[in-house]
């Protein structure tokens, strides 16, 4: 049999949809091992600590399943196989990618937490509850990457009897929301499970701080959240559930920009992460801090909003949002997708520099509550090269009047 390049693009997103959901077993060797550490110190746990380990097979089990819908949709497990246009193979690309990336990351997140949980519930099992909600916190951007995977298979057209005929600017789209996705669930989750971490291990020693415990542990899990946002914009907008054969290639193109963007800035979370796990921390030492630990934790976020803005002005810039398509040349497309590129990068890499200043001013001011104006502009200084990367964003935009 012949394999067509949409086909081979398929078979691709199947194979990176197990291949990166497989990254499961190392979260569950990281959880597992702290499992059969704790057996020496309280075997009438094993039960639980047994649940707790098993916590990140999920992602794995999301992979698989995306892996077999992409093979059997296609025909290649049935024997009936279908003739898979290069637009969607690009789309079932995307799907892989969606799940691919994020499913090992949230399980890698995953076990760290389950690790702090079993060690938490070894020396105080009434907080095995508890330790589980905020272990499994870390799975929702797995299931976010499963969402777009299912939403991409089936608006590829692979689930009916009749491919439609998809344009490649379309399948471009479909790739850009599962980058978006995936990408963004990497940091997000990573910085999800540093701050989750680090509030089991409070919670362990106070239970009655578990609400506020979660409350710094769903702060980096927006990024992701954004991520999910822009791929739901490109799918509702993209023409998936109305016309699909405007789209140009250099509007599909010129999402990837937008994907890019939201997706490299996801790893903002990761700094995020940093001052939510040291605002839990001091909150447990001391209790008025809480307010002032949330203010530096959040700060870490503006760079995400920055490019959410941009990657929404790309997608509104090329005309997706109202329909009306943008006449941009290949080039221009390929501009706006190193543009979005650029401002992930900046965004990201800011904001952890910003966390790590953050982080150190959570200290600060819980010991030194007037220090707080001063320790702010601090924490504040990081952020000028995401605000420059935006402006220079702003003048290429308006340069290609897209603005």
């Amino acid at each position: 049999m012949e394999i067509s390049a949409g086909m081979g693009l398929l078979i691709i997103g199947g194979a990176f949809a197990v291949l990166g959901s497989s990254l499961g077993a190392l979260a569950q060797g990281i959880a597992a091992s702290s499992g059969a550490r704790e057996l020496s110190r309280n075997q009438k746990t094993f039960g639980k600590t047994l649940v707790l380990a098993a916590l990140p097979e999920t992602q794995s089990i999301y992979g698989l399943l995306v892996a077999i819908l992409l093979l059997s949709s296609s025909g290649l497990i049935t024997g009936q196989v279908k003739e898979v246009s290069v637009a969607a193979g690009l789309m079932a690309l995307g799907a892989g990618i969606s799940i691919g990336l994020a499913a090992p990351a949230s399980a890698i997140a995953q076990g760290m937490a389950a690790s702090a949980a079993i060690g938490a519930v070894a020396g105080n099992e009434k907080t095995f509850g508890k330790a589980l909600v905020l272990a499994a916190v870390t799975e929702t951007q797995a299931i976010y990457g499963l969402l777009v995977s299912i939403l991409l298979i089936a608006f590829s057209g692979l689930l009916s009897e009749t491919m439609p005929n998809i344009p490649i600017g379309t399948g471009m789209l479909g790739l850009a929301a599962g980058l978006s996705v995936g990408l963004a669930a990497i940091g997000s989750v990573w910085g999800q499970g540093i701050a989750a971490s680090a509030a089991i291990g409070v919670v362990s020693q106070k239970e009655e701080l578990f609400g506020k415990g979660i409350v710094f542990a769903a702060l980096p899990e927006t990024q992701a959240i954004y991520g999910l946002l822009v791929a739901i914009l490109l799918i509702t907008f993209g023409g998936f559930m109305g016309n699909i054969s405007d789209i140009p290639l250099s509007v599909g193109v010129a999402t990837i920009g937008a994907a890019l963007s939201i997706g490299l800035a996801g790893f903002s979370a990761l700094g995020q992460g940093l001052a939510a796990a040291r605002g839990i921390t001091n909150t447990a030492k001391y209790p008025k801090s809480f307010g002032h630990g949330i203010t530096f934790a959040a700060i870490c976020e503006t760079q995400a909003i920055y490019s959410l803005l941009v990657a929404i002005l790309i997608i509104a810039g090329v005309g997706l949002l109202d329909g009306t398509y943008q006449t941009i040349t290949l080039v221009a497309g390929c501009a706006l997708a190193a543009t979005g590129l650029m401002m992930g990068f900046v965004a990201g890499q800011s904001a952890v520099g910003q966390g790590m200043v953050a982080a150190q001013s959570i200290d600060t001011v819980a010991k030194d509550p007037k220090t707080f104006g001063k320790a702010l502009a601090f924490t504040i200084l990081p952020e000028t090269q995401a605000i420059y990367a935006l402006l220079l964003v702003v003048l290429i935009l308006i340069s290609l009047k897209l603005l």
